[in-house]
């Protein structure tokens, strides 16, 4: 249950990150903050209405959430630059050994790192809901996972 608890966690992570990510990309402040507000409705629709909380539990879920979302995105965004270091190294068809251990060690260093703070996440907010809740949550939150993944699938 920890378990599926800490991917649910990774799920509503995601869901904070890569669409506020979209939107920097573009470099449309006002797009961001758009979709920021759209994430906002969207967690707590979810803590509401799917898992049942009253206005209080959601709030005291979103404030955990929202404590551990700035190191979260942190440790996003080294993940994803030794991500696209190791794909630069190997498009590139580097020989360096020592560089592509740095990006790699780099890489695990930041996912193990998220790992833990995933782990004290999933803990605080287990103190706060019951575990039935917590099951809905995390089927909730694994529902939002498909539906986004099935948007950004290309079309064949």
């Amino acid at each position: 249950m920890r378990q599926l608890f800490s991917h649910l966690l990774l799920v509503l992570a995601i869901c904070a990150v890569a669409l506020p990510a979209r939107a920097e990309g573009k470099g449309d402040e006002d797009k961001r903050a758009r979709v920021e507000q759209r994430m906002k409705q969207v967690r707590n629709k979810v803590l509401r209405q799917h898992v049942g909380l009253d206005d209080k539990k959601a709030d005291e879920v979103l404030k955990v959430l929202a404590k551990y979302e700035p190191e979260r995105r942190k440790l996003q965004r080294q993940q994803q630059e030794h991500r696209r270091a190791l794909r630069d190294l190997l498009q590139a068809d580097s020989n360096d050994d020592a560089e592509y251990k740095k990006q790699i060690d780099g890489f695990r260093s930041a996912q193990k790192k998220l790992s833990a703070l995933r782990d004290k996440e999933t803990d605080e907010v287990a103190k706060l809901i019951t575990p039935k809740q917590q099951a809905k949550l995390y089927g909730a939150l694994e529902r939002l996972r498909k539906k986004l993944a099935r948007r950004g699938r290309p079309s064949d």
